[in-house]
């Protein structure tokens, strides 16, 4: 930098040397020595900042008069580290206490030993963001007390970028950013970090190697320094088998997280008797980390993983062709059907009768219920949140209770505010089937871990549906359940759905597409929640869509947009436009009512730019049913994604 001031001074002092000299030879030597000398200046310039990036070990750092970065920065200057915690004071002279905003960035040179799998932890209070080699990979743009993020990547051999924005609201200021690489996981055994918490945070009491997950402490605790209740345990190692599907199977008492490659298989964290959860994943042949992540609360401790590797083909329990009730007729294409989300509780409806009138021909009659092929595993909880040890716990045949105003047994159970949750694995053959369920009041459905309805809230008797394209075996379903007061009453059934034929339209040599689009900003669509979370932009479809920071569960005021067009009775395909901005949820949960019900289709809003993605191709009626719903709820860690706003078109097939 002082090369760079000596040039700076030489070039003032030949200025005024040019404008000095009188003589018209004198003023062009002059010039073409200044000309020399500015581009030796930039050269110089350019020297000392690739210099500067080869071995950057500080940060680049703006600092703002205000929340949003914009203007000219008051500070810039060179931080050594970015671990502050400026209280209730200001980072700088010209900068205000509170409503001010940072900017930092610098770049990491990672080395040949040193490539892996990096962990990036966050602590802030306000708002930040930050990416890694222009990838957004924490965002939390919100006022919030003190919180810790914290995110995995891998990063290779080589220069790497790292930018980190921030601000402050009121009150107390701090960010702190942090990175490390992950230790190689073995590949033999377990690596087991035990805490005296049940949350994973802080330092492990006790790291160690474990050869098998199978453990049934009981009461007792897992080891020397570990309490017996209010504990939590990682458990991590790299894993490679030969490709093919994988059954991952999870026994625990109480929460658990199982984590395969970037996927998240299941996730209970919960409170709950010894429980059994499985997920079926396929594996390419490459190593891939696995990660368990466990509680105990109280009571007792129990935890186990196993794995199988499936048959290629699956064998269909009971085959189609030879089973009174199941039809060959071919299917129809994939289209899982569900009731919409909580924005949209359904009006009151009677259960629609399932019989079937035979014809004369001595045909079989369809079966409209299938029976569960074991018993459900029952237990019953007073209060709304199945939350404590469970006050009952039986087998049942069936989910099928209409108690009034009584209670599911008398006097365990309380009459009003119990729960209950219902657990059964069944075997179905290949197909598509309608999942039905009544509920007064609340109810979830999970089929294979997955949350296929959602209807957790108050309300009178409300029928449910859910169509699932099934490639044949077994399916672990979970129904939750709870009653607040009044009546009470829980069924699930379900039935095989077939494909009706649909009447071949006219003839027509050029069929042309009629398109009905609904934009965030027509008439037709129309949004809720907290007015003050809700966010907006000048991009997009017709340059503009609403954004918000998603919820990991159904919270007060969470915010919900729908999109209702105005169509005549037909089939349309469906499309959704994802735009560039704003939109970086893996799990944007989008409900299409139509002529069938309801069916969910879920979008990786991360994985497009400025498109159109279709929805699927339904039937619908021309009436105020025709719609399109989305929330906020994406079940992804809370306020780490944007769910976007955009437009919808329906396209006449």
């Amino acid at each position: 930098m002082q090369s760079d001031n000596r040039i700076r001074v030489g070039v003032s002092w030949l200025f005024a040397r040019l404008y000095g000299r009188r003589d018209m030879g004198g003023r062009i030597a002059c010039c073409a020595l200044l000309l020399a000398l500015g581009a030796l200046s930039v050269i110089a310039l350019n020297s000392a900042d690739a210099l500067a990036h080869e071995s950057d070990t500080t940060w680049d750092a703006d600092y703002w008069d205000n929340t949003s970065l914009t203007g000219n920065a008051v500070i810039s200057r060179e931080d050594d580290t970015l671990d502050f915690d400026w209280g209730d004071g200001s980072p700088g002279a010209g900068i205000s206490a509170d409503r001010f905003s940072a900017r930092w960035e610098r770049h990491l040179n990672i080395s040949a030993e040193d490539a892996g799998n990096y962990i990036f932890t966050v602590e802030v209070d306000d708002g930040v963001r930050l990416w890694v080699d222009g990838v957004l990979k924490i965002d939390s743009w919100i006022e919030q007390a003190k919180a810790s993020y914290e995110t995995r990547l891998p990063l290779s051999e080589g220069q790497h970028t790292i930018r980190v924005e921030y601000f402050e609201l009121t009150g107390a200021a701090s960010i702190s950013v942090s990175w490390e690489r992950e230790p190689d996981l073995p590949t033999t055994y377990w690596q087991g970090e035990y805490y005296n918490n049940t949350s994973l945070t802080g330092t492990p009491h006790t790291s160690r190697g474990d050869a098998r997950l199978n453990f049934n402490w009981g009461y007792e605790s897992p080891l020397t320094g570990i309490d017996q209740d209010g504990f939590s345990v990682r458990w991590s190692r790299s894993l490679q088998l030969p490709a093919g599907d994988y059954r991952f199977t999870v026994t625990v008492d109480d929460g658990v997280r199982l984590l395969v490659g970037d996927r998240t298989l299941i996730d209970f964290w919960q409170v709950q008797t010894a429980t059994t959860y499985s997920q079926i994943i396929y594996l390419d042949g490459s190593a891939v980390t696995v990660r368990m992540e466990y509680y105990e609360e109280t009571g007792q401790a129990q935890a186990s993983l196993t794995w199988d590797r499936l048959e290629t083909t699956p064998t269909a329990t009971p085959d189609p062709a030879s089973t009174p009730g199941l039809t060959t007729t071919p299917l129809a294409t994939p289209t899982p059907t569900a009731t919409p989300p909580p924005t949209y509780t359904p009006a009151p409806t009677s259960t629609p009768a399932t019989s079937v009138t035979p014809t004369s021909t001595p045909t079989i009659t369809p079966t409209p219920t299938s029976t569960p092929v074991t018993v459900w595993q029952a237990l019953y909880w007073n209060n709304r949140t199945l939350t404590g040890s469970p006050a009952l716990a039986r087998q049942e045949s069936a989910v099928d209770h209409n108690w009034g105003s009584g209670s599911p047994s008398s006097p365990t159970i309380n009459a009003d505010s119990f729960s209950a949750r219902y657990s059964a694995q069944i075997s179905l053959a290949a197909g598509s089937y309608r999942f039905d369920v009544v509920s007064d009041d609340g109810v979830r459905l999970f089929i294979d871990n997955e949350k296929r309805i959602d209807g957790w809230s108050d309300h009178p008797a409300t029928s449910y549906q859910y169509t699932l394209q099934h490639d044949g075996g077994s399916l672990n379903l979970v129904l939750e359940y709870y009653e607040h007061e009044e009546l009470a009453q829980v069924k699930l059934s379900w039935t095989p759905v077939t494909d009706v034929a649909t009447p071949e339209a006219s003839p027509s040599p050029t069929p042309t597409p009629i398109t009905v689009t609904v934009d965030d900003q027509d008439d037709g669509f129309q949004r809720g929640g907290l007015t003050t979370t809700w966010r907006e932009e000048t991009a997009g479809h017709a340059d503009h869509l609403f954004w918000t920071n998603n919820n990991d569960k159904t919270r007060t005021g969470y915010n919900w947009g729908r999109w209702s067009p105005d169509l005549e009775a037909a089939s349309y395909e469906v499309f959704v436009y994802i735009p560039s901005n704003h939109a970086t949820t893996g799990n944007a949960r989008y409900w299409i009512s139509h002529s069938g019900g309801f069916t969910l289709r879920e979008v990786d809003q991360s994985q497009h730019s400025d498109e159109w993605v279709s929805l699927g191709t339904y039937t619908f009626s021309g009436t105020d049913e025709d719609y399109i719903s989305l929330s906020d709820v994406t079940y992804e860690t809370y306020l780490s994604t944007k769910v976007a706003w955009d437009a919808m078109k329906w396209e006449k097939q």
